[in-house]
């Protein structure tokens, strides 16, 4: 592990690898809330680095409950180092640490898949998002507002109640309210940070974000609790880049009430526009209107797993421990599908995965999931009298909400041994929501 006086030499190989990070940024991640030098793990030949690892800790939500994670990031080695295992050593190290200190969930942004692939991580999470010209988008916001104005003309039974917005910049003393917007619009989400107010002083600090702009439903309030009540949705910026955007009043997975962001994508937009800005991007999970916006105003829509030769992968560091977390999760899933209890599904994690392939295919763990009117547990042992079967590494993105059994059935990558197994993996893992926002990755 390294320690203070290491930094240093740490800055030196990262900008000599990856031509960053910048002085002032890698300055900001030794501030950030919770940092502490032992949290980068580095080989050492002599005095001089070979190779380097950070972990960032975090606390995710995952559906209706939160999992410790942590990001496994800046993993380098010198050129005069490689094909010496040192990554590989260094990200089994890293697993270890982060397991020992209690996390759950190992995730990161990489552009070397097959490494992270062979320690056993999987591919979790796309990149997701619209591009489209500002003055196009904002040519379909007005068409919508005029047909919007027409429909309650005609209908005499629509009252006109349609409260005003006034979208301004971010005022530092309104930060509260941000931080009570984005904790309101967590439930259901999979793959958001937790973020406290430290850390949301230290993200926006740090200058990973040009502007912050809120949506107020008054301009001035005397009464600063009125004030901060005023707030109902925000949205950072990175140039023309839409990086994170949260209103009240969550119509599903996406932005919100509509009018609210209408009015933030319309500043934006004409911001854009004024600064001769031939695009706007806006990242925002599958599913999210917006990405319908952008697509209506000519614009396309991107979700692929691979970016610029950089994909999201993750990895359960304690799959059992893991699921028993979520258990609560699924419990309610079955109770609102109204499944008949008690429920026994089994889990079988095989190297071969679901697919009917070799003998040689062999079982890593079994887990049985328990569901009945008094509690929700998971055991280990089995097998069951009904299964999926599926790969060890498979298992990860289906708990964390990036894939849904129905698409690994799809793709032959989950068995299931009986109707009755096939019938409870749909309904307990039939969401997909995971997404991560871009704004805690951003480089200053």
């Amino acid at each position: 592990m390294a320690k203070t006086g290491d930094h240093p030499l740490i800055h030196e190989l990262l900008v000599s690898i990856f031509h960053g990070p910048s002085l002032s940024e890698f300055h900001a991640q030794l501030d950030e809330p919770n940092y502490a030098a032992s949290d980068r793990l580095i080989v050492k030949d002599g005095e001089e680095i070979a190779a380097h690892l950070r972990l960032a800790r975090q606390t995710i939500q995952v559906g209706s409950t939160t999992l410790t994670a942590a990001r496994f990031m800046d993993l380098a080695t010198a050129p005069q180092f490689r094909s010496r295992g040192l990554a590989t050593a260094l990200l089994a190290a890293g697993e270890r640490a982060a397991a020992d200190r209690g996390v759950l969930v190992g995730i990161t942004r990489t552009r070397t898949p097959e490494l992270f692939a062979r320690q056993g991580w999987a591919i979790c999470g796309r990149h997701t998002y619209s591009e489209a010209s500002p003055r196009a988008v904002l040519a379909e916001l007005a068409a919508q507002a005029a047909e919007a104005e027409n429909s309650q003309q005609t209908s005499p039974l629509v009252q006109r109640t349609k409260q005003p917005i006034v979208v301004r910049p971010l005022r530092r003393i309104e930060l509260r309210a941000i931080v009570q917007l984005y904790e309101q619009n967590l439930a259901g989400r999979s793959g958001w940070p937790i973020r406290s107010e430290e850390y949301w002083e230290w993200l926006l600090a740090r200058g990973a974000c040009d502007r912050v702009y809120v949506a107020s439903t008054c301009a001035e309030a005397d009464d600063f609790a009125t004030l901060l009540d005023s707030i109902v949705g925000y949205v950072c910026l990175r140039q023309s880049r839409i990086v994170e955007l949260v209103a009240t009043g969550s119509d599903g997975v996406g932005c919100g009430r509509k009018d609210v962001a209408r009015q933030l994508i319309e500043r934006v937009c004409a911001d854009a526009r004024e600064q001769d800005g031939w695009a706007v991007r806006y990242d925002g999970p599958v599913g999210d209107g917006l990405h319908s916006l952008f697509r209506r105003a000519g614009g396309r829509v991107t979700v692929n797993q691979d970016s610029g030769g950089e994909c999201f992968m993750a990895k359960l560091l304690d799959p059992l421990a893991a699921l028993r977390r979520l258990t609560g999760g699924l419990a309610a899933r079955a109770k609102g599908a109204k499944l008949p209890l008690p429920i026994e599904l089994g889990i079988e994690l095989r190297s071969g995965g679901g697919r009917k392939s070799s003998a040689a295919s062999g079982v890593l763990e079994r887990y049985r999931l328990l569901l009945d009117r008094r509690s929700a547990r998971v055991e280990t042992g089995g097998p069951s009298k009904h299964n999926i079967v599926l790969s060890y590494s498979d298992l990860t993105p289906l708990l964390l909400g990036d894939l849904s059994a129905e698409s690994l059935l799809q793709s032959s990558r989950l068995r299931p041994t009986t109707p009755r197994a096939k019938q409870l993996a749909l309904t307990l893992f039939e969401h997909e929501t995971w997404f991560r926002p871009p704004l805690d990755d951003l480089l200053a």
